[in-house]
Order: structure tokens, then C-alpha cells, then sequence
């Protein structure tokens, strides 16, 4: 089971997940970040991933095939504090560099312009 929360700012979306990310909650978290991507006016999405109390690869492939489509409309998905068992599977399917990642909101509104405006 998972929660998201939804920000709208000025060319970026930020989405709060908050619970498990895995194999049942991969399609429904794919299809959103999907719908967010291409929605008109917006450059990015951020996940925030802090509160992923565990993840699977089909949760990881959900990110990775938003973000796929997302690239091939000029979007990109930005992951946003990712929580210990996501950067572990990261780090064990070795694609860290795979995505954009920033450690705290802080660090994300000084690198990427109108994140949190």
C-alpha cells in the first residue's frame, strides 16, 4: 500500500510517496508519474522517496519507464531523497546514475530552477 501527495509549482511537479513500492504498486505509481510527465507546462517531475519503507525491481522499473517516456517528451524524473532500500537496489542493479537524485529539497531548488516556486 501507498499514499501520494501532489505539489503543482511553476514548471515542475513534486509527488511525496509515502509506503511500500512494490510489484501491486508499481502499475498504479507508473501510470501517475506517467500522466504527470506529459502534462502541458511542466519540465520535471521530483519523487520524493524518503518515506519508501521497501521496493522491489518492478517498483524501480515503474521509475524507469516513467522517466523513459518522460525523456521522449523532453521531461525528465528527478528522485528526490531516496530512502535507504531504494538506494540499495540502485546500488545492487547498478544505475545510481541513472536518474537525477538530490539529497534534500534544499539542494534540489538550488540546481534546478522554479522547482519549489
Amino acid at each position: 500500500m501507498f499514499s501520494l501527495d501532489i505539489e503543482q509549482h511553476k514548471k515542475t511537479t513534486v509527488v511525496r510517496y509515502h509506503g511500500t513500492l512494490l510489484l501491486q504498486d508499481a502499475i498504479t505509481l507508473r501510470a501517475e508519474l506517467e500522466k504527470l510527465l506529459l502534462a502541458q507546462g511542466i519540465a520535471q517531475v521530483a519523487i520524493d522517496l524518503s518515506g519508501v519503507e521497501e521496493v522491489d525491481s518492478s517498483g524501480l522499473g515503474a521509475l524507469v519507464c516513467a522517466d523513459t517516456l518522460g525523456l521522449s517528451h523532453g521531461r525528465r524524473l528527478i528522485l528526490l531523497s531516496p530512502s535507504e532500500p531504494v538506494q540499495k537496489l540502485l546500488r545492487d542493479v547498478e544505475i545510481e546514475g541513472f536518474f537525477p537524485a538530490f539529497t534534500s529539497e534544499h539542494e534540489l531548488e538550488g540546481r534546478i530552477p522554479d522547482v519549489l516556486e
